[in-house]
């Protein structure tokens, strides 16, 4: 099984195309590192494959799983540590 599947995967914001036909299959179980530049598109790519953002053209799965149709099934098995939480500083853990 294809634990992560990108197929001409395509995004931008206005006019401006950030990410342009990734292709990627990654299908060991491992841990992945995404490095690039300010500006590659990574937290572009990683918005999209945890449901923040929605791509513009392309397909994507993540344990078989398309990031459209079955996101919450995605969300299942993912875990994602953003830089900069995206939680309210006054919210509690049980908030």
């Amino acid at each position: 099984m294809q634990q992560l599947e990108l197929q001409d995967l395509s995004a931008g914001y206005g006019l401006e195309e950030v990410i342009h036909k990734i292709n990627l299959k990654l299908t060991e179980p491992s841990i992945y590192v995404v490095l690039g530049p300010n500006g590659a598109g990574k937290t572009t790519t990683m918005r999209i494959l945890t449901g923040l953002s929605k791509p513009s053209d392309g397909k994507a799965s993540v344990f078989g799983f398309d990031i459209i149709s079955e996101i919450v099934k995605v969300k299942r098995h993912i875990g994602v540590v953003p830089e900069r939480s995206n939680l309210y500083e006054e919210l509690s853990a049980i908030d």
